[in-house]
């Protein structure tokens, strides 16, 4: 007796992990049909937190819930499987039936999307232009993709080559202006040194006073 106590203390003194259960169903609408491609959801009855539970081609539905209470909703709110237990054991729901149009119950369990509060922009990296414009001629030749490193370097080194063999020639560089004309008189300023004389020439007499 005292061993089965103390075996039963030490287990609550154990952390509880907590599991997921597999809950799933199928949903057909009010006159019986499959209702395929629904946003159905599973709400906590206590922390409100919603699981997305979409229905598939075949009106089949799953989600994996962690233990606790749930409530099944439809997109705006209407509850079509209240109290749903989920423990450790897979849950399943079988057919579950989608209110009528004008059920009362859509009116007293209606939801919403609360508006949005922050509008995050894209990042920039979205912004990036990916594109090559690049117009490749019929006429250009396939190459095969390298398949080892050494293919890579001798393919670059063959695009480089082609690229110098076929570059324009650089325009040429001129160190002085394009309309310079040696036999055009230079007009010099009033205030520039007079220009050097040759050997034997006097230079030019000034005004006199």
């Amino acid at each position: 007796m005292l061993t089965c106590v103390f075996a039963l203390a030490f287990d609550a003194a154990l952390p509880a992990t907590t599991a997921a259960a597999r809950v799933n169903g199928t949903l057909i609408g009010y006159r019986g049909q499959p209702e395929p491609s629904r946003d159905l959801h599973f709400e906590n009855c206590i922390s409100h937190d919603s699981y997305l539970a979409p229905t598939h081609t075949d009106a089949t539905f799953a989600q994996n819930l962690p233990p606790g209470c749930y409530n099944l909703r439809a997109e705006r709110g209407a509850i079509l499987r209240p109290g749903i237990m989920v423990k450790d054991n897979d849950v399943a729901l079988g057919v579950v039936s989608d209110l009528a149009p004008f059920a009362p119950a859509r009116v007293f369990d209606l939801e919403a999307l609360f508006p949005t509060l922050l509008t995050s922009p894209a990042p920039s990296t979205a912004y990036i232009f990916t594109h090559d414009p690049t117009v490749v001629p019929a006429s250009a030749e396939v190459v095969k993709v390298p398949s080892s490193e050494s293919e890579w370097l001798k393919l670059q080194k063959q695009t480089e080559a082609t690229t110098r063999a076929t570059a324009p020639a650089p325009p040429p560089e001129f160190s002085e202006p394009m309309d310079f004309n040696p036999s055009t008189p230079v007009e010099r300023s009033p205030l520039a040194p007079p220009a050097s004389q040759q050997p034997g020439v006097p230079p030019p007499a000034g005004p006199q006073p």
